[in-house]
């Protein structure tokens, strides 16, 4: 049962997307299935285009992979946690959080001091939540907690 993690620190810039994307996908691609690689560089894209839209502070990346699974995480310096929209079909924007929802098995959103951490479950499902759930959050901390 071995872990394999990544991390990137992006600016707060549209172009982060496509970078956060592309890095992600090298990183996954020998480790996980393509269906799962696909759908953690879609849910990590919009992570980071609400930290670029809304949180306007470097990022910092990560993706943990163990057993298939995939813990992908979006740490920013803003302390408000992005909410999901209702479904709105003449809406141009606001439809990030939905595609989280849908793609991951279950997301969140952890405050800290600093900023939040936005996290993403996907991938084969586990019978007990990553090890770096609880190695990273103190007792005092918010934690949302949304199902897929």
């Amino acid at each position: 049962m071995t872990e394999q993690t990544w991390i990137l620190r992006v600016a707060p810039e549209p172009a982060s997307c496509r970078v956060a994307r592309t890095e992600l996908a090298r990183f996954l691609t020998p480790l996980v299935d393509d269906a799962t690689t696909a759908d953690a560089q879609l849910v990590l894209h919009e992570l980071v285009a609400n930290g670029v839209d809304h949180a306007r502070t470097p990022m910092l990346l990560t993706a943990r992979v163990r057993d298939g699974a995939v813990r992908l995480r979006v740490r920013d310096g803003c302390a408000v946690p992005g909410r999901e929209q209702p479904f709105d079909p003449a809406a141009l924007r606001g439809r990030g959080l939905q595609i989280v929802g849908r793609l991951s098995r279950r997301w969140g959103v952890r405050r800290h001091r600093g900023g939040k951490t936005t996290w993403a479950d996907l991938g084969v499902a586990r019978d007990r939540p990553a090890a770096d759930l609880a190695r990273d959050r103190p007792a005092a901390d918010l934690q949302l907690v949304r199902g897929g």
